[in-house]
């Protein structure tokens, strides 16, 4: 039975649980509660797209079927990024994205929508503000029907209650319902209704810990890549009713080798539990998405000359949905050259389709580039973020490899996944910092 509409209650200031997604595709078995975890500390296990969804990744792919995932995700967040305004308002009546296909998205988070619960894979976007769900995810998915819920509301249109109010991307459309509407550069879209619901997460101990009231937007209709999504699960805080606001404005997450979808440690934590250690650097947004400033760069112990700095200040995005690490002309300049004066003489430069202005060299990675240097990062107030060979370059095929830094081309600078390797990333939010620490993901565990 449809409940009425209701005005968004105050939000909890202190939300007591722990929260442990298990390592599983769909499980559909629901724990009964655990009232021992009563700490305001949300843990989140990191599903590697490629170990659990063979129903939206190609199940037997090659090399070359990675690389351009690679290239295409990285491309397409970038777009995503410039999409947004200057102040991280929706340049029109649509928030204006990059397509979120699949292949553009490593990391899962396993969670259950509803009550009866009802289990749901959500893409992690460190980018949106707005945890979204489709009505029709992927064939053979578990599917949530808010009408057989019995803890779905809509949100009011009603003046009063000002529907606006709760995101950027909503407003009230058609039939007095409070809608949201995100739109993509390659023409897909997506609509929905903005609502109240019960988000379930099994914890630690075998029970399960449940947030009530939960902002969310279900999905009516879409069009184009996105339809092959579940969800988002936006980590952004634009707004006191997002995930990251409701729990404490603090998270972190460390990310070990991408290429192995059996790694079990990828993990997301937000709230009290956050894991905030190693250098820091001020935070700042740019585009809607979090920011740093990049001071240097250097290859070894040489540090490479970058003209015009002041470009980079807070013009760092760290993006989890780009692979490539990409940067402006100035700064993508003097890298590349340095890479290829250390290589040249030594691997033969061969040309890859797809790859830009990237160079790309025949040869074994593994083992031709032993002994490459380590390329840093330098961040504002002395935070580093280092690059080893799995950072720096990409396999295009068994024999092939290339560099895994591109020029931009737009105006701001992104850290890709590829960089954010065997690294914790903790986000303080009241503070308006973030601290990387280069650290092996099971070193963390409890």
């Amino acid at each position: 039975m449809r409940k009425s509409y209701i005005v968004l209650p105050s939000l909890y200031s202190s939300i007591s649980f722990t929260f442990l997604v298990l390592l599983a595709c769909f499980s559909t078995k629901v724990a009964t509660k655990n009232a021992a975890a009563n700490r305001t500390k949300l843990i989140l296990r990191l599903i590697h797209r490629d170990s659990v969804l063979p129903a939206l990744s190609n199940p037997n792919p090659n090399m070359s079927d990675l690389t351009n995932d690679a290239i295409n995700s990285s491309r397409a967040h970038l777009t995503y990024i410039q999409g947004m305004s200057t102040d991280g308002s929706p340049l029109s009546q649509e928030d204006i994205r990059g397509p979120l296909v699949p292949e553009g998205r490593l990391f899962f988070i396993n969670i259950s929508i509803g009550e009866p619960p009802v289990p749901q894979l959500l893409a992690l976007d460190t980018g949106s503000e707005l945890t979204w769900l489709q009505r029709l995810p992927c064939t053979g998915c578990p599917i949530y029907e808010p009408k057989l819920s019995a803890t779905y509301t809509e949100l009011s249109c009603d003046p009063k209650y000002q529907c606006s109010n709760y995101s950027q991307l909503s407003g009230c459309g058609q039939e007095s319902r409070c809608t949201y509407a995100i739109g993509y550069l390659d023409d897909s879209r997506c609509t929905g209704i903005m609502a109240l619901e019960k988000f379930t997460f099994e914890s630690s101990s075998g029970g399960t810990s449940e947030m009530p009231y939960f902002l969310f937007g279900y999905g009516l209709e879409s069009h184009g890549n996105v339809r092959q999504l579940t969800g988002i699960l936006g980590l952004q805080v634009h707004n006191q009713y997002s995930l990251v606001s409701r729990v404490g404005k603090r998270f972190s997450y460390c990310i070990g080798n991408i290429n192995d979808p059996r790694y079990m440690y990828n993990q997301l934590i937000i709230g009290d539990g956050a894991v905030l250690q190693g250098y820091s650097t001020p935070l700042g947004f740019r585009r809607s998405h979090y920011a740093v400033t990049l001071e240097g760069i250097s290859v070894g112990q040489k540090q490479l000359q970058i003209v015009n700095p002041e470009d980079f200040q807070f013009n760092v995005v760290i993006d989890t949905g780009s692979t490539l690490t990409l940067l402006l002309r100035s700064a993508f300049e003097p890298l590349k050259e340095e890479v290829m004066d250390y290589l040249d003489g030594f691997l033969p430069l061969v040309k890859v389709k797809d790859a830009g202005e990237r160079p790309c060299y025949q040869g074994d990675m593994e083992q031709d580039l032993k002994g490459f240097p380590l390329v840093t990062l330098h961040l504002a107030e002395g935070a580093d973020v280092y690059l080893d060979v799995e950072g720096m370059f990409r396999k295009a095929n068994d024999r092939v490899f290339c560099m895994a830094v591109d020029v931009t081309k737009y105006d701001l600078n992104v850290i890709g996944i590829l960089a954010q390797q065997y690294c914790n990333i903790g986000f303080d939010l009241n503070a308006m910092k973030v601290s990387f620490q280069r650290i092996e993901c099971e070193l963390l565990e409890d």
